[in-house]
């Protein structure tokens, strides 16, 4: 537990996770909670340094948007994916050209992703799951296990009672200034894309490390 690091929204910014990683100890055991692509520069390299040194990751709303619209961006076809920067999967595309072969590995990863991980109390999810989790098997709560947010209202009245779990939800998906911890989730997206940081928690003692964004990532 004290070599493993649960790893924020990296959003294709590869040199950014670079730099935290050299952080870390080299044998470090690294968990990721999604969202590896889309706007930022870098989507192809992030995955392929998550996918191809075998670390573990869970997937997120934009691997699932990613997933879904790519092929059709590829071939030239418009769509809000690709044409809105809200989704940033312009800059997606971009990183793929002339990497067909490339993409087609990363799709077929990807399609394999599990919606969380569990490792002892700790309960892994891209958007904040633990409302969902006597139900995280069913497939029709996916989209909210990917989606939900611990301070908006959208979903809430589908929540189930928290306050008794033992569970420990840590996600991503909401980008935060700092850390957010509350009673039994902790939210360790800290907006790397958006001209922030990008944090590692240490899953045996709590304890985060930190890395301001590289602007080649979101230039």
């Amino acid at each position: 537990m004290k070599n493993s690091y649960i790893i924020g929204d990296i959003h294709g910014c590869y040199n950014t996770l670079l730099k935290l990683v050299d952080k870390l100890p080299k044998d470090a055991k690294l968990i990721f909670v999604g969202d590896l692509c889309d706007k930022g520069n870098f989507s192809k390299e992030v995955i392929s340094f998550v996918k191809d040194n075998n670390h573990l990751a869970v997937k997120g709303n934009h691997e699932v948007l990613m997933r879904t619209h790519i092929e059709k961006a590829m071939a030239g076809e418009d769509g809000q994916w690709n044409s809105s920067d809200i989704f940033g999967g312009n800059k997606t595309v971009r990183s793929y050209e002339n990497s067909v072969d490339v993409l087609k590995e990363h799709l077929d990863w990807i399609d394999k992703l599990p919606i969380y991980i569990e490792i002892e109390n700790y309960f892994i999810t891209h958007g904040y799951g633990l409302p969902y989790y006597q139900r995280k098997d069913e497939k029709k709560y996916e989209r909210a296990i990917l989606s939900n947010r611990v301070d908006v209202d959208k979903y809430r009245d589908d929540w189930e009672d928290v306050s008794a779990y033992k569970m420990v939800n840590i996600f991503g998906h909401s980008a935060f200034d700092e850390v957010k911890k509350g009673t039994n989730y902790i939210g360790i997206d800290t907006g790397c894309v958006y001209s922030r940081k990008l944090t590692a928690l240490n899953l045996g003692t709590g304890e985060t490390l930190d890395e301001a964004v590289d602007g080649q990532d979101i230039g």
